[in-house]
Protein backbone atom coordinates (compact mmCIF):
# COMPACT_ATOMS: atom_id res chain seq x y z
CA UNK A 1 0.00 0.00 0.00
CA UNK A 2 1.36 3.30 -1.26
CA UNK A 3 1.55 6.26 1.76
CA UNK A 4 0.06 9.26 0.67
CA UNK A 5 2.58 11.70 -1.41
CA UNK A 6 2.99 14.73 0.53
CA UNK A 7 3.15 17.93 -1.29
CA UNK A 8 6.70 19.11 -1.60
CA UNK A 9 8.08 22.85 0.14
CA UNK A 10 8.19 25.38 -2.79
CA UNK A 11 10.46 28.70 -2.85
CA UNK A 12 10.09 32.40 -4.26
CA UNK A 13 12.61 32.96 -6.30
CA UNK A 14 12.34 36.90 -7.86
CA UNK A 15 8.17 36.46 -8.99
CA UNK A 16 8.21 32.80 -9.70
CA UNK A 17 8.00 29.68 -7.30
CA UNK A 18 10.13 26.81 -7.87
CA UNK A 19 10.05 23.32 -6.09
CA UNK A 20 14.19 21.93 -5.03
CA UNK A 21 14.66 18.63 -6.09
CA UNK A 22 17.36 16.67 -4.70
CA UNK A 23 19.74 14.18 -6.37
CA UNK A 24 19.90 11.12 -4.60
CA UNK A 25 23.62 10.64 -2.96
CA UNK A 26 23.74 7.72 -4.68
CA UNK A 27 23.70 9.42 -8.22
CA UNK A 28 25.70 12.64 -7.05
CA UNK A 29 28.81 11.95 -8.32
CA UNK A 30 27.92 10.38 -11.71
CA UNK A 31 25.49 13.49 -12.70
CA UNK A 32 27.70 16.09 -11.05
CA UNK A 33 24.38 17.79 -8.63
CA UNK A 34 23.16 17.51 -5.23
CA UNK A 35 19.90 19.03 -6.73
CA UNK A 36 17.60 20.97 -8.96
CA UNK A 37 15.57 23.87 -8.99
CA UNK A 38 12.82 23.42 -11.08
CA UNK A 39 10.20 26.28 -12.04
CA UNK A 40 6.78 25.64 -11.28
CA UNK A 41 6.15 28.65 -13.96
CA UNK A 42 3.53 30.67 -12.25
CA UNK A 43 3.76 33.71 -9.64
CA UNK A 44 0.57 32.32 -7.66
CA UNK A 45 1.23 30.39 -4.57
CA UNK A 46 -1.87 28.28 -5.13
CA UNK A 47 -1.10 27.00 -8.47
CA UNK A 48 2.44 26.45 -7.60
CA UNK A 49 1.54 24.20 -4.55
CA UNK A 50 -1.09 22.34 -7.12
CA UNK A 51 2.36 22.09 -9.33
CA UNK A 52 4.95 20.92 -6.99
CA UNK A 53 4.31 17.43 -6.37
CA UNK A 54 3.88 16.60 -10.58
CA UNK A 55 6.68 18.35 -11.54
CA UNK A 56 8.94 17.00 -8.47
CA UNK A 57 7.98 13.58 -9.53
CA UNK A 58 8.68 14.44 -13.03
CA UNK A 59 12.19 15.86 -12.35
CA UNK A 60 13.06 12.53 -9.82
CA UNK A 61 12.18 10.24 -12.98
CA UNK A 62 14.53 12.34 -15.29
CA UNK A 63 17.50 12.55 -12.59
CA UNK A 64 16.75 8.83 -12.72
CA UNK A 65 16.48 7.94 -16.17
CA UNK A 66 19.81 10.15 -16.96
CA UNK A 67 21.46 8.28 -14.38
CA UNK A 68 20.36 4.75 -16.18
CA UNK A 69 21.40 5.87 -19.59
CA UNK A 70 24.93 7.17 -18.51
CA UNK A 71 25.81 4.05 -16.35
CA UNK A 72 24.55 1.85 -19.20
CA UNK A 73 22.00 0.27 -16.85
CA UNK A 74 19.69 -2.27 -18.56
CA UNK A 75 17.09 -4.46 -16.66
CA UNK A 76 15.91 -7.54 -17.39
CA UNK A 77 12.21 -7.95 -17.83
CA UNK A 78 10.83 -11.72 -18.18
CA UNK A 79 6.74 -10.63 -18.36
CA UNK A 80 5.37 -7.50 -18.54
CA UNK A 81 2.53 -5.88 -16.07
CA UNK A 82 -0.64 -3.87 -17.76
CA UNK A 83 1.21 -0.07 -16.64
CA UNK A 84 3.75 -1.53 -18.53
CA UNK A 85 2.20 -2.64 -21.61
CA UNK A 86 0.23 0.11 -21.85
CA UNK A 87 3.22 2.67 -21.88
CA UNK A 88 5.10 1.01 -24.70
CA UNK A 89 2.14 0.67 -26.63
CA UNK A 90 1.49 4.42 -26.53
CA UNK A 91 5.33 5.22 -26.94
CA UNK A 92 5.43 2.92 -30.07
CA UNK A 93 2.05 4.52 -31.73
CA UNK A 94 3.65 7.94 -31.24
CA UNK A 95 6.89 6.70 -33.06
CA UNK A 96 4.69 5.51 -35.97
CA UNK A 97 1.87 8.17 -36.04
CA UNK A 98 2.19 10.15 -39.33
CA UNK A 99 2.39 13.91 -39.33
CA UNK A 100 -0.83 15.38 -40.94
CA UNK A 101 1.67 17.92 -43.31
CA UNK A 102 4.23 14.90 -44.07
CA UNK A 103 1.02 13.17 -45.73
CA UNK A 104 0.41 16.61 -47.86
CA UNK A 105 4.00 16.68 -48.81
CA UNK A 106 3.82 13.27 -49.97
CA UNK A 107 0.62 13.45 -51.82
CA UNK A 108 2.05 16.57 -53.83
CA UNK A 109 4.93 14.36 -54.76
CA UNK A 110 3.23 11.57 -55.91
CA UNK A 111 2.06 13.38 -58.83
CA UNK A 112 -1.69 11.44 -57.67
CA UNK A 113 -4.82 13.57 -56.99
CA UNK A 114 -6.14 13.89 -53.86
CA UNK A 115 -8.72 10.89 -53.77
CA UNK A 116 -6.05 8.72 -56.28
CA UNK A 117 -3.16 9.18 -53.22
CA UNK A 118 -6.02 8.28 -50.51
CA UNK A 119 -6.42 5.17 -52.64
CA UNK A 120 -3.60 3.95 -52.66
CA UNK A 121 -2.78 4.87 -49.14
CA UNK A 122 -5.56 2.90 -47.88
CA UNK A 123 -5.30 -0.22 -50.33
CA UNK A 124 -1.32 -0.02 -48.85
CA UNK A 125 -2.37 0.45 -45.29
CA UNK A 126 -4.88 -2.13 -45.50
CA UNK A 127 -2.68 -5.13 -46.79
CA UNK A 128 0.11 -4.32 -44.69
CA UNK A 129 -2.24 -4.98 -41.97
CA UNK A 130 -3.84 -7.83 -43.39
CA UNK A 131 -0.39 -9.08 -44.14
CA UNK A 132 0.28 -8.40 -40.20
CA UNK A 133 -2.64 -10.99 -39.48
CA UNK A 134 -1.85 -13.21 -41.81
CA UNK A 135 2.10 -13.70 -40.61
CA UNK A 136 1.13 -13.08 -36.80
CA UNK A 137 4.05 -11.25 -34.51
CA UNK A 138 6.76 -13.40 -36.50
CA UNK A 139 7.82 -10.03 -38.95
CA UNK A 140 11.46 -9.27 -38.88
CA UNK A 141 10.52 -5.36 -38.77
CA UNK A 142 8.30 -6.23 -36.20
CA UNK A 143 11.89 -7.60 -34.47
CA UNK A 144 13.45 -4.91 -35.16
CA UNK A 145 10.77 -2.20 -33.96
CA UNK A 146 10.81 -4.45 -30.51
CA UNK A 147 14.50 -4.37 -30.29
CA UNK A 148 14.79 -1.07 -30.93
CA UNK A 149 11.89 0.06 -28.17
CA UNK A 150 13.37 -2.06 -25.62
CA UNK A 151 16.88 -0.20 -26.36
CA UNK A 152 15.14 3.30 -25.80
CA UNK A 153 13.85 2.10 -22.70
CA UNK A 154 17.29 0.45 -21.05
CA UNK A 155 15.42 -3.02 -20.94
CA UNK A 156 16.03 -6.34 -21.87
CA UNK A 157 13.51 -8.89 -22.68
CA UNK A 158 15.26 -12.30 -23.46
CA UNK A 159 14.12 -13.87 -27.06
CA UNK A 160 11.92 -16.99 -25.05
CA UNK A 161 10.43 -14.67 -22.04
CA UNK A 162 6.41 -13.76 -22.56
CA UNK A 163 8.01 -10.17 -21.97
CA UNK A 164 9.64 -10.47 -25.47
CA UNK A 165 6.34 -11.98 -27.52
CA UNK A 166 4.42 -9.09 -25.11
CA UNK A 167 6.55 -6.48 -27.01
CA UNK A 168 5.94 -8.35 -30.04
CA UNK A 169 2.78 -7.73 -29.66
CA UNK A 170 2.63 -4.29 -28.90
CA UNK A 171 4.80 -3.30 -32.06
CA UNK A 172 2.47 -4.78 -34.02
CA UNK A 173 -0.94 -3.81 -32.67
CA UNK A 174 0.76 0.26 -32.42
CA UNK A 175 1.66 0.05 -36.05
CA UNK A 176 -1.90 -0.90 -36.85
CA UNK A 177 -3.46 1.20 -34.80
CA UNK A 178 -1.02 4.22 -36.37
CA UNK A 179 -2.05 2.79 -40.22
CA UNK A 180 -5.75 3.00 -39.55
CA UNK A 181 -5.37 6.39 -37.88
CA UNK A 182 -3.56 7.78 -40.85
CA UNK A 183 -6.80 6.68 -43.32
CA UNK A 184 -9.20 8.37 -40.88
CA UNK A 185 -7.05 11.42 -41.13
CA UNK A 186 -6.59 11.50 -45.18
CA UNK A 187 -10.99 10.44 -45.11
CA UNK A 188 -11.39 13.59 -43.29
CA UNK A 189 -12.43 12.08 -40.07
CA UNK A 190 -9.93 12.79 -36.59
CA UNK A 191 -10.37 9.47 -35.36
CA UNK A 192 -11.20 5.80 -37.11
CA UNK A 193 -14.04 3.97 -35.97
CA UNK A 194 -13.54 1.58 -32.79
CA UNK A 195 -9.87 3.09 -31.79
CA UNK A 196 -8.20 1.78 -28.71
CA UNK A 197 -8.58 2.91 -25.46
CA UNK A 198 -5.45 2.11 -24.18
CA UNK A 199 -3.81 4.75 -27.23
CA UNK A 200 -6.51 6.91 -27.51
CA UNK A 201 -8.66 9.02 -25.24
CA UNK A 202 -12.13 8.32 -25.92
CA UNK A 203 -13.27 11.39 -25.15
CA UNK A 204 -11.34 13.78 -26.74
CA UNK A 205 -10.23 11.59 -29.46
CA UNK A 206 -6.36 12.37 -29.37
CA UNK A 207 -3.37 10.29 -28.06
CA UNK A 208 -2.98 9.80 -24.14
CA UNK A 209 -0.18 11.96 -22.73
CA UNK A 210 2.99 9.46 -22.77
CA UNK A 211 4.85 8.43 -19.96
CA UNK A 212 7.47 5.62 -21.23
CA UNK A 213 8.77 2.50 -19.91
CA UNK A 214 12.00 4.20 -19.12
CA UNK A 215 10.29 6.78 -17.00
CA UNK A 216 8.67 4.32 -15.16
CA UNK A 217 11.25 2.25 -14.35
CA UNK A 218 13.64 5.07 -13.71
CA UNK A 219 10.53 6.62 -11.10
CA UNK A 220 12.04 6.13 -7.41
CA UNK A 221 9.31 3.68 -5.48
CA UNK A 222 7.85 5.94 -3.15
CA UNK A 223 9.10 6.20 0.42
CA UNK A 224 8.37 3.77 2.86
CA UNK A 225 6.36 5.48 5.61
CA UNK A 226 7.94 5.29 9.40
CA UNK A 227 6.41 4.14 11.91
CA UNK A 228 5.21 7.09 13.44
CA UNK A 229 3.27 8.18 10.28
CA UNK A 230 1.73 4.97 10.38
CA UNK A 231 0.69 5.52 14.42
CA UNK A 232 -0.89 8.61 13.67
CA UNK A 233 -2.93 6.70 11.21
CA UNK A 234 -3.61 3.88 13.96
CA UNK A 235 -4.56 6.54 16.45
CA UNK A 236 -6.49 8.64 13.64
CA UNK A 237 -8.86 5.66 13.40
CA UNK A 238 -12.59 6.62 13.14
CA UNK A 239 -13.47 3.81 14.79
CA UNK A 240 -11.97 3.79 18.00
CA UNK A 241 -13.02 6.80 20.61
CA UNK A 242 -9.88 7.73 22.32
CA UNK A 243 -9.81 10.31 24.52
CA UNK A 244 -6.81 12.99 24.13
CA UNK A 245 -5.33 11.26 27.35
CA UNK A 246 -5.52 7.93 25.55
CA UNK A 247 -3.68 9.04 22.48
CA UNK A 248 -0.76 10.72 24.36
CA UNK A 249 -0.41 7.26 26.28
CA UNK A 250 -0.16 5.39 23.44
CA UNK A 251 2.16 7.58 21.63
CA UNK A 252 4.47 7.34 24.84
CA UNK A 253 4.43 3.54 24.40
CA UNK A 254 4.89 3.18 20.32
CA UNK A 255 7.43 6.20 20.28
CA UNK A 256 9.97 3.92 23.10
CA UNK A 257 9.15 0.57 20.88
CA UNK A 258 10.02 2.90 17.74
CA UNK A 259 13.14 3.60 19.20
CA UNK A 260 14.21 0.15 19.50
CA UNK A 261 13.08 -0.98 16.31
CA UNK A 262 14.09 2.12 14.51
CA UNK A 263 11.65 4.38 13.02
CA UNK A 264 12.03 4.08 9.20
CA UNK A 265 12.22 0.11 9.37
CA UNK A 266 9.32 -1.03 7.41
CA UNK A 267 6.53 -2.28 9.45
CA UNK A 268 6.13 -5.84 7.08
CA UNK A 269 9.91 -6.23 8.29
CA UNK A 270 8.96 -6.42 11.64
CA UNK A 271 9.42 -10.37 12.73
CA UNK A 272 8.94 -12.40 16.03
CA UNK A 273 12.59 -11.81 16.87
CA UNK A 274 12.27 -7.69 16.47
CA UNK A 275 9.33 -8.22 19.02
CA UNK A 276 11.30 -10.20 21.17
CA UNK A 277 14.64 -7.62 21.40
CA UNK A 278 12.20 -5.07 22.14
CA UNK A 279 10.76 -6.92 25.02
CA UNK A 280 14.09 -8.04 26.45
CA UNK A 281 15.39 -4.28 26.10
CA UNK A 282 12.07 -3.01 28.04
CA UNK A 283 12.39 -5.45 30.73
CA UNK A 284 15.98 -4.32 31.19
CA UNK A 285 14.66 -0.28 32.26
CA UNK A 286 14.11 0.89 35.24
CA UNK A 287 10.31 2.51 36.30
CA UNK A 288 10.45 6.44 35.26
CA UNK A 289 13.24 5.86 32.76
CA UNK A 290 12.94 9.26 30.43
CA UNK A 291 12.98 11.05 33.69
CA UNK A 292 16.70 9.65 34.54
CA UNK A 293 19.13 12.39 34.83
CA UNK A 294 20.90 12.59 31.33
CA UNK A 295 18.48 10.52 29.45
CA UNK A 296 18.04 12.68 26.72
CA UNK A 297 21.55 11.82 25.71
CA UNK A 298 20.85 8.28 26.11
CA UNK A 299 19.83 5.59 24.03
CA UNK A 300 17.41 2.88 25.73
CA UNK A 301 20.51 0.54 25.71
CA UNK A 302 22.49 2.57 27.33
CA UNK A 303 19.72 3.91 29.91
CA UNK A 304 19.57 -0.28 30.89
CA UNK A 305 22.67 -0.26 31.37
CA UNK A 306 23.31 2.58 34.11
CA UNK A 307 20.15 1.33 35.56
CA UNK A 308 21.49 -2.51 35.97
CA UNK A 309 24.97 -0.92 37.08
CA UNK A 310 23.40 0.93 39.93
CA UNK A 311 20.80 -1.74 40.43
CA UNK A 312 17.91 0.08 40.22
CA UNK A 313 14.82 -1.69 39.87
CA UNK A 314 13.37 -2.66 36.54
CA UNK A 315 9.86 -2.20 35.12
CA UNK A 316 7.17 -4.33 36.42
CA UNK A 317 5.64 -6.59 34.53
CA UNK A 318 2.22 -4.74 33.93
CA UNK A 319 4.66 -1.81 32.52
CA UNK A 320 6.60 -3.85 30.06
CA UNK A 321 3.36 -5.77 28.94
CA UNK A 322 1.59 -2.22 27.99
CA UNK A 323 4.28 -1.37 25.71
CA UNK A 324 3.80 -4.84 24.20
CA UNK A 325 0.05 -4.92 24.06
CA UNK A 326 0.20 -1.92 22.32
CA UNK A 327 2.85 -2.86 19.81
CA UNK A 328 0.40 -6.01 18.86
CA UNK A 329 -2.68 -3.83 18.82
CA UNK A 330 -0.73 -1.69 16.54
CA UNK A 331 0.64 -4.11 14.28
CA UNK A 332 -2.82 -5.76 13.98
CA UNK A 333 -3.86 -3.00 12.55
CA UNK A 334 -1.23 -2.34 9.95
CA UNK A 335 -2.17 -6.49 9.19
CA UNK A 336 -5.72 -5.30 8.86
CA UNK A 337 -5.14 -2.72 6.37
CA UNK A 338 -2.67 -5.03 4.30
CA UNK A 339 1.02 -3.29 5.04
CA UNK A 340 1.94 -6.68 6.75
CA UNK A 341 1.88 -10.13 5.10
CA UNK A 342 1.27 -11.87 8.17
CA UNK A 343 1.19 -11.17 12.23
CA UNK A 344 4.81 -11.74 13.38
CA UNK A 345 3.48 -13.78 16.37
CA UNK A 346 0.34 -13.12 19.08
CA UNK A 347 0.40 -11.26 22.35
CA UNK A 348 -0.17 -14.04 24.25
CA UNK A 349 2.98 -15.72 23.02
CA UNK A 350 4.98 -11.89 23.67
CA UNK A 351 4.01 -11.31 26.95
CA UNK A 352 5.70 -11.34 30.46
CA UNK A 353 4.16 -13.63 32.91
CA UNK A 354 2.95 -11.75 36.01
CA UNK A 355 3.76 -13.32 39.11
CA UNK A 356 1.12 -10.74 40.80
CA UNK A 357 -2.71 -11.24 39.83
CA UNK A 358 -4.49 -8.37 39.11
CA UNK A 359 -6.78 -8.06 41.76
CA UNK A 360 -3.63 -8.52 44.18
CA UNK A 361 -1.91 -4.85 42.59
CA UNK A 362 -3.65 -2.34 44.38
CA UNK A 363 -4.89 -3.09 47.84
CA UNK A 364 -7.77 -1.23 50.10
CA UNK A 365 -6.56 0.89 52.83
CA UNK A 366 -6.91 -0.78 56.10
CA UNK A 367 -8.98 0.55 58.70
CA UNK A 368 -5.47 1.82 60.87
CA UNK A 369 -4.71 3.86 57.47
CA UNK A 370 -7.87 5.27 57.00
CA UNK A 371 -7.99 6.23 60.47
CA UNK A 372 -4.59 7.65 59.81
CA UNK A 373 -5.87 9.41 56.77
CA UNK A 374 -9.04 11.39 57.93
CA UNK A 375 -6.77 12.49 61.36
CA UNK A 376 -4.18 13.90 59.78
CA UNK A 377 -3.25 17.36 59.58
CA UNK A 378 -5.67 18.56 56.78
CA UNK A 379 -8.87 17.35 58.50
CA UNK A 380 -7.70 18.42 62.19
CA UNK A 381 -6.77 21.65 60.78
CA UNK A 382 -10.41 21.46 59.52
CA UNK A 383 -8.99 22.66 55.94
CA UNK A 384 -12.69 22.70 54.21
CA UNK A 385 -11.80 24.58 51.22
CA UNK A 386 -9.49 22.42 50.55
CA UNK A 387 -9.66 19.39 47.34
CA UNK A 388 -7.68 17.15 50.06
CA UNK A 389 -10.59 17.13 52.33
CA UNK A 390 -13.17 16.83 50.06
CA UNK A 391 -12.06 14.38 47.22
CA UNK A 392 -11.00 11.62 49.43
CA UNK A 393 -13.77 11.53 51.59
CA UNK A 394 -16.10 11.67 48.03
CA UNK A 395 -13.99 8.49 46.66
CA UNK A 396 -14.36 5.99 49.82
CA UNK A 397 -18.12 6.95 50.57
CA UNK A 398 -19.10 7.32 46.91
CA UNK A 399 -16.38 4.97 45.48
CA UNK A 400 -15.96 7.84 42.39
CA UNK A 401 -13.11 7.61 40.48
CA UNK A 402 -10.28 10.75 41.13
CA UNK A 403 -11.12 12.33 37.80
CA UNK A 404 -14.62 12.23 37.87
CA UNK A 405 -14.27 13.99 41.68
CA UNK A 406 -12.12 16.39 40.71
CA UNK A 407 -13.63 17.41 37.21
CA UNK A 408 -17.22 18.48 39.13
CA UNK A 409 -18.46 21.40 38.45
CA UNK A 410 -20.28 22.90 41.44
CA UNK A 411 -23.86 22.40 39.20
CA UNK A 412 -23.38 18.70 39.32
CA UNK A 413 -24.48 18.49 42.73
CA UNK A 414 -28.07 18.44 42.24
CA UNK A 415 -31.31 17.36 43.84
CA UNK A 416 -33.31 14.82 42.10
CA UNK A 417 -36.46 13.53 43.34
CA UNK A 418 -35.38 14.91 46.60
CA UNK A 419 -32.35 13.17 46.69
CA UNK A 420 -28.66 14.77 46.71
CA UNK A 421 -26.26 12.84 44.62
CA UNK A 422 -23.56 13.55 41.82
CA UNK A 423 -24.03 13.87 38.53
CA UNK A 424 -21.29 12.10 36.80
CA UNK A 425 -21.35 13.03 33.23
CA UNK A 426 -18.96 14.21 30.69
CA UNK A 427 -21.01 17.73 30.14
CA UNK A 428 -19.32 20.62 31.68
CA UNK A 429 -21.70 23.52 33.19
CA UNK A 430 -19.13 25.84 32.71
CA UNK A 431 -19.54 25.57 28.50
CA UNK A 432 -15.68 24.57 28.23
CA UNK A 433 -14.95 20.82 27.00
CA UNK A 434 -13.10 19.78 30.01
CA UNK A 435 -14.92 16.70 31.21
CA UNK A 436 -14.46 13.00 29.73
CA UNK A 437 -15.78 9.63 31.39
CA UNK A 438 -14.16 6.42 30.98
CA UNK A 439 -17.22 4.43 29.53
CA UNK A 440 -20.42 4.73 28.22
CA UNK A 441 -21.33 3.12 32.33
CA UNK A 442 -20.18 6.05 33.93
CA UNK A 443 -22.56 8.85 32.67
CA UNK A 444 -24.27 8.30 36.18
CA UNK A 445 -26.59 9.97 38.92
CA UNK A 446 -24.63 8.82 42.26
CA UNK A 447 -27.02 9.79 45.50
CA UNK A 448 -24.52 10.93 47.83
CA UNK A 449 -23.78 8.92 50.60
CA UNK A 450 -25.51 10.90 53.86
CA UNK A 451 -22.18 10.78 55.70
CA UNK A 452 -20.84 13.38 53.19
CA UNK A 453 -23.76 15.50 54.00
CA UNK A 454 -23.24 15.05 57.85
CA UNK A 455 -19.54 16.05 57.12
CA UNK A 456 -20.92 19.40 55.35
CA UNK A 457 -20.44 18.69 51.92
CA UNK A 458 -23.76 20.89 51.41
CA UNK A 459 -22.53 23.72 53.20
CA UNK A 460 -19.41 23.68 51.12
CA UNK A 461 -21.14 23.17 48.00
CA UNK A 462 -23.45 26.63 48.92
CA UNK A 463 -20.29 28.39 49.12
CA UNK A 464 -19.22 27.94 45.59
CA UNK A 465 -20.08 30.39 43.04
CA UNK A 466 -22.85 29.31 40.38
CA UNK A 467 -21.26 28.16 37.24
CA UNK A 468 -17.55 27.41 38.75
CA UNK A 469 -15.62 24.16 39.48
CA UNK A 470 -16.91 22.25 42.91
CA UNK A 471 -13.22 22.38 43.83
CA UNK A 472 -11.38 25.62 42.81
CA UNK A 473 -8.23 24.61 43.73
CA UNK A 474 -7.70 21.91 41.28
CA UNK A 475 -5.94 22.79 37.96
CA UNK A 476 -6.03 20.63 34.69
CA UNK A 477 -3.12 18.98 34.14
CA UNK A 478 -1.26 19.50 30.78
CA UNK A 479 -2.94 16.14 29.46
CA UNK A 480 -6.38 18.31 29.92
CA UNK A 481 -7.20 15.46 33.22
CA UNK A 482 -7.90 17.49 36.07
CA UNK A 483 -6.80 14.22 38.12
CA UNK A 484 -3.51 14.70 36.95
CA UNK A 485 -2.35 17.33 39.21
CA UNK A 486 -4.78 16.25 41.80
CA UNK A 487 -3.47 12.86 41.79
CA UNK A 488 0.53 14.15 42.21
CA UNK A 489 -0.37 16.51 45.01
CA UNK A 490 -2.59 13.86 47.11
CA UNK A 491 -0.18 10.87 46.83
CA UNK A 492 2.78 13.24 48.04
CA UNK A 493 0.32 13.91 50.70
CA UNK A 494 -0.63 10.11 51.46
CA UNK A 495 3.15 9.51 51.75
CA UNK A 496 4.10 12.22 53.84
CA UNK A 497 1.61 10.99 56.38
CA UNK A 498 2.73 6.92 55.69
CA UNK A 499 -0.36 5.48 54.07
CA UNK A 500 1.45 5.65 50.67
CA UNK A 501 3.27 2.60 49.12
CA UNK A 502 3.38 0.07 46.36
CA UNK A 503 0.20 -0.94 46.72
CA UNK A 504 -1.51 1.60 48.21
CA UNK A 505 -2.38 5.35 46.32
CA UNK A 506 -5.34 6.90 45.84
CA UNK A 507 -7.19 4.71 43.91
CA UNK A 508 -7.08 2.11 46.44
CA UNK A 509 -10.31 4.39 47.77
CA UNK A 510 -12.76 2.79 45.38
CA UNK A 511 -11.18 -0.67 46.47
CA UNK A 512 -12.48 -0.24 50.03
CA UNK A 513 -15.76 1.44 48.76
CA UNK A 514 -16.20 -2.03 46.82
CA UNK A 515 -15.09 -4.07 49.57
CA UNK A 516 -17.83 -1.84 51.91
CA UNK A 517 -20.60 -2.85 49.62
CA UNK A 518 -19.36 -6.43 49.96
CA UNK A 519 -19.56 -6.33 53.63
CA UNK A 520 -23.07 -3.88 53.48
CA UNK A 521 -24.83 -6.85 51.39
CA UNK A 522 -25.21 -4.05 48.88
CA UNK A 523 -27.11 -5.35 45.42
CA UNK A 524 -24.24 -6.43 43.18
CA UNK A 525 -26.20 -4.67 39.91
CA UNK A 526 -26.95 -1.70 41.80
CA UNK A 527 -23.73 -1.55 43.38
CA UNK A 528 -22.12 -1.94 39.69
CA UNK A 529 -24.34 1.04 39.10
CA UNK A 530 -23.22 3.44 41.95
CA UNK A 531 -19.33 2.50 40.71
CA UNK A 532 -19.84 2.91 37.05
CA UNK A 533 -18.37 -0.49 36.56
CA UNK A 534 -19.15 -2.35 33.50
CA UNK A 535 -20.76 -6.30 33.14
CA UNK A 536 -19.08 -8.51 30.76
CA UNK A 537 -18.20 -6.20 27.55
CA UNK A 538 -21.42 -4.31 27.18
CA UNK A 539 -22.66 -1.25 29.36
CA UNK A 540 -24.35 -2.37 33.04
CA UNK A 541 -27.02 0.55 33.26
CA UNK A 542 -28.39 3.28 31.86
CA UNK A 543 -29.45 5.34 35.06
CA UNK A 544 -31.84 7.81 32.93
CA UNK A 545 -33.95 5.58 31.70
CA UNK A 546 -34.18 1.48 31.93
CA UNK A 547 -31.53 1.37 34.96
CA UNK A 548 -32.44 1.82 39.14
CA UNK A 549 -34.64 4.32 40.12
CA UNK A 550 -33.06 6.96 42.48
CA UNK A 551 -34.28 5.91 45.67
CA UNK A 552 -33.28 2.36 44.63
CA UNK A 553 -29.81 3.74 44.60
CA UNK A 554 -30.00 5.61 47.83
CA UNK A 555 -31.25 2.52 49.73
CA UNK A 556 -28.02 0.82 48.66
CA UNK A 557 -26.28 3.79 49.38
CA UNK A 558 -26.65 3.99 52.94
CA UNK A 559 -25.37 0.48 53.58
CA UNK A 560 -21.64 1.54 52.60
CA UNK A 561 -20.45 2.40 56.36
CA UNK A 562 -16.56 2.09 57.88
CA UNK A 563 -17.28 1.76 61.78
CA UNK A 564 -13.91 1.27 62.93
CA UNK A 565 -12.57 4.16 61.21
CA UNK A 566 -11.86 7.01 63.64
CA UNK A 567 -13.97 10.05 62.05
CA UNK A 568 -13.76 12.53 65.32
CA UNK A 569 -11.52 15.11 63.38
CA UNK A 570 -13.99 15.44 60.18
Amino acid sequence: MNPRVSVPKIFLRGSRWYVRVQVPKSMQKRLKRKEYWVSLNTSEKSEALQRATAKTQEKRREINAVYRRLENIHETITELTDEQVTALIRQEYSLNRIDPDALIVEQQSSGLSWDDFVDKVASRNKAIVASLRVEGYNNPALRIRAHRLMEENGVTCPRTSKAFQQVLEICGHAFAEAKRAELALLEGYPVHENPNPQIIDLQTGRPHPIVSLGELLATPPEPTPSLTTLMEKFLANPNKHRTKKTKDSIRGYLDVVFQIIGDTTPVNDISEGTIEEVRDLIMRLPPNFKKLPGAERLTLHELADVAERKRMAKLSPTGVNNYLRWLMTFLAWCHRKGMMNRMPTAYGEIKVADPVRKEDKREAFSNDQLSTIFTSRVYVDQDRDSSLFWVPLIALWNGMRSNEICQLDAADIKLEENVWGFDVTHISATGEDDKSVKTGSSIRFVPIHPRLIDFGLLDYHGTRPTGSKLFGDITRGADGYYSTNFSKKVNRYLKAIGTHGPRHKFHSFRHNFRDAMRKGRVDPEIGRALGGWTRSNTDAFDIYGNGFGVEELKEEIVRVDYPQVDWSAV
